[in-house]
């Protein structure tokens, strides 16, 4: 089910009567707002202080009748929480009653984005009723009979007894002043508004319209942690845990899948991960470029070396259907300064989306398999040039992971030489004992590094500021010693 959830907690403050109408409106605001995630109801719960409660429910659009309802928010409202509803085929009720709409709940109030795949099986295993099919519906059931209202448990339920995905908003009857926001990979963005001392949450950042304000006016705005349940009370106490699945159950050695070209950088991350103790497998990537053959001998010799399983991928993706690239020969037009140190400072060998591509594959494969990390070889060095070498590329990645992989399949990628220069990452290599004299780094695939390239130039010129001879040929070399 497709929904959204919004609402807001008034913190423990005295209002006067426009104040309190301008909360309402917000609020009002993010529900017509997210009809873009449901049109089929609306629905709001009003917890007062005393435990009193205000409902406004629906059918249809929040935009053709919310403006008739009776207010909702007043000087003694602690917490609202709301749903607009999109109804799935499988959940289709045509004659919809109040019961039938969210929030749902009599002593625990629940709204929920999302779908909870297990609701029949929760209902055997713990004998529950509910008064709509909604799957949604079954949350306060079970909360209502199981949960003695403290954050630790709730964590353990949703954890361990929930399957399927959601966003939720919680509120006990008997704790008015006090709410619980969880969500795995649905969303939940938080906004604090400095001046009427209230935070809202809603399911989409553009709902809260941060990009129609300057920087200096803009509200403090989050959004959740996937995986993560937090508590929130009018008196500004706040609490965190997490949903994911404890790692101390893993009964096995973490397993790293290192996206490996056979070059100075990947190898260097290698060997790192090899000393943390991750069991490594190296990932390498067939892709129809110029040094194919000779970046293939190399990574089968690193495996060798350092006693690390090997998978390949084979694709003509890159030359056969994204082209645009001088690496896959289906790009001629690059000027003759692309050699040396131009060939360093401009990303001329451009492969587009080459490494989205391949963290992509890599992501899926650690899915699969059961690979807790993917290690690329990101640098800073390279970063000046290439855009997916920026660290921000790896951290953005790693905020998508949670949303591209399914319950609990907890994949990270981690950058151990994302911060260093090629000079620190040859430093870093001798120290650790990484393969160098295997890898290749050469853009072309000659006999030898060509020695005239970019990647050529800042390896060299990398071992020569640690006052060291590259321990890999070049032609150059060679061509002076047959002169």
């Amino acid at each position: 089910m497709a929904c959204s959830i919004s609402g807001c907690v008034i913190f423990d403050k005295r209002r006067n009567a426009n104040e309190i109408k301008r909360i309402e409106n917000r609020v009002r605001q993010l529900l017509v707002m997210a009809e873009d995630r449901g049109r089929d109801s609306y629905g709001i719960v009003s917890f007062q202080k005393d435990g009193k409660l205000i409902q406004v429910k629906d059918v249809g659009r929040a935009s053709e009748s919310l403006d008739r309802k009776p207010s909702f928010i007043t000087a003694n409202t602690a917490i609202v929480i709301a749903n607009n509803r999109a109804e799935p085929t499988t959940e289709y009720v045509p004659n919809k009653h109040t019961a039938d709409i969210q929030p749902f709940g009599e002593t625990v109030f629940v709204t929920h984005n999302g779908t909870i795949a297990n609701d029949f099986d929760l209902e055997r295993r713990f004998h529950l009723k509910r008064r709509t099919k909604i799957d949604s519906a079954i949350l306060p059931s079970l909360l209502e009979k199981v949960w003695n209202g403290t954050l630790e448990r709730l964590q353990s339920i949703l954890r361990d007894d929930v399957l399927g995905s959601y966003a939720l908003a919680i509120v006990r009857k008997d704790q008015p002043q006090t709410l619980y926001l969880a969500c795995n990979y649905k969303p939940i963005f938080l906004e604090y508004d400095k001046e009427l001392d209230v935070l809202y949450f809603t399911s989409l950042e553009s709902y809260l319209q941060q990009d129609s304000k300057m920087i200096w006016d803009a509200n403090a705005t989050r959004q959740m942690k996937p995986y993560s349940l937090v508590r929130i009370t009018t008196e500004k106490e706040f609490d965190e845990k997490s949903l994911w699945l404890a790692d101390s159950e893993k009964k096995r050695k973490e397993r790293a899948l290192i996206v490996a070209s056979a070059g100075l950088d990947s190898t260097a991350a290698t060997k790192v991960m090899i000393d943390r103790g991750y069991d490594v497998t190296l990932l390498h990537f067939k892709y129809r470029h110029r040094a194919q053959n000779r970046e293939e001998e190399a990574i089968k010799r690193i495996a060798e070396h350092l006693g690390c399983e090997l998978m390949f991928v084979d694709t003509s993706l890159f030359k056969d259907v994204i082209g645009h690239s001088r690496l896959t020969e289906t790009l001629s037009n690059i000027e003759k300064e692309r050699e040396g140190e131009a060939g360093a400072e401009y990303a001329h060998e451009w492969v587009p989306a080459r490494n989205l591509i391949f963290l992509s594959i890599a992501t899926g494969i650690a899915e699969a398999h059961g690979y807790d990390v993917i290690v690329p070889g990101t640098n800073l060095e390279e970063s000046g040039a290439y855009p997916d070498n920026e660290m921000i590329f790896i951290n953005k990645l790693n905020e998508v992971l949670p949303y591209a992989t399914n319950l609990q399949k907890r994949v990270s990628i981690e950058m151990p030489v994302g911060n260093l220069m090629k000079h620190e990452i040859v430093k870093l290599s001798l120290q650790i004992g990484a393969p160098l004299h295997l890898t290749w780094s050469c853009y072309e695939g000659g006999e030898a590094h060509c020695g005239k390239c970019g990647p050529c130039y800042m390896r060299r010129k990398a071992f020569e500021i640690n006052g060291l001879k590259d321990v890999v040929p070049y032609l150059s070399e060679q061509v002076a010693k047959t002169a």
